[in-house]
């Protein structure tokens, strides 16, 4: 489907790269065959008919086998994210209540190969705190087995960087739980690098950011992402994603063929039945 083909072969590659240059490896679940975010939770094609406990016992088997694999591979697993922006759209094609069972089986399975290991849960939308707020508040009602609390974090959508201190303080102080950033980025050019057009291509959108287009403008966010996260005691920052860099000409028309054989763009022609979303 593209966009780098992620599956558990090459998890353990990058896994195990991380591992030798010293680094503990976040492990992020999407349980879906393509990207999962809030507008796309698609379920996995093997678990399209299956019933919600079929579906859990389904998605802890996966994330146990998963999880034991990568450590029999060497890799330094620090902490696992069960899901990926599960907010709006749920998860595994659950987008009720349903999606606590799923939560309730992946954290499950985490804590059984090892308890050591944190287990986070990754929502997005912080400046919509009190929905943020709802989804913290329904995980302690569910009794969700959990240690971290993540959020997204993107300045052209999701607010000012108080709220973002603000939301994560009253998570950490209201149910005891570490809290992340568990993505943030911002642009270091508006110019187009690969032919697909960039998701923030206008300065409206970098005055909504609250920092210029440029290297600098790209340091100075981030930095102020992670202060932000620091006065609210967070464990930190990861920035999404680093190594995702064009290559060849802007050409669109030039790369498609290139993406198409090797999975190296957005999404190829083959993730368009799968995904509604992808274009």
């Amino acid at each position: 489907y593209g966009a780098g083909n992620s599956d558990l072969a090459k998890a353990i590659i990058i896994g195990q790269r991380a591992t030798a240059a010293g680094m503990r490896v976040l492990v992020d679940f999407h349980y879906s065959d393509f990207w999962a975010d809030p507008g796309r939770q698609v379920v996995p094609k093997a678990w399209a008919n299956m019933a919600i406990d079929e579906k859990s016992q389904a998605l802890y088997d996966y994330t146990k086998s998963s999880l034991q694999a990568l450590l029999a591979a060497g890799v330094d697993v620090g902490m696992v994210q069960v899901g990926n922006e599960t907010t709006a759209s749920g998860m595994a094609g659950e987008a009720g209540d349903e999606r606590y069972q799923l939560f309730a089986a992946g954290t499950k399975a985490v804590r059984e190969v090892d308890p050591n290991i944190l287990i986070t849960l990754h929502f997005t939308n912080p400046e919509k705190a009190s929905t943020l707020l709802h989804y913290a508040e329904m995980l302690k009602q569910y009794d969700i087995d959990y240690d971290v609390f993540a959020t997204s974090y993107y300045s052209f959508w999701h607010g000012g960087l108080d709220n973002l201190t603000s939301v994560l303080s009253q998570v950490k102080q209201t149910y005891g739980k570490e809290t992340l950033v568990a993505e943030t980025s911002y642009v270091y050019t508006l110019e187009d690098g690969d032919g697909q057009p960039n998701v923030i291509k206008s300065e409206q959108q970098t005055k909504l950011g609250g920092y210029p287009a440029t290297v600098q403008g790209q340091a100075d966010n981030l930095r102020d992402v992670i202060a932000a996260s620091n006065a609210a005691g967070s464990l930190g920052v990861f920035y999404w994603e680093p190594a995702w860099v064009p290559v060849g000409e802007a050409n669109r028309a030039a790369n498609l063929p290139i993406w198409e054989q090797y999975g190296s763009g957005w999404a190829s022609s083959y993730a368009i039945p799968y995904d509604p979303n992808v274009e």
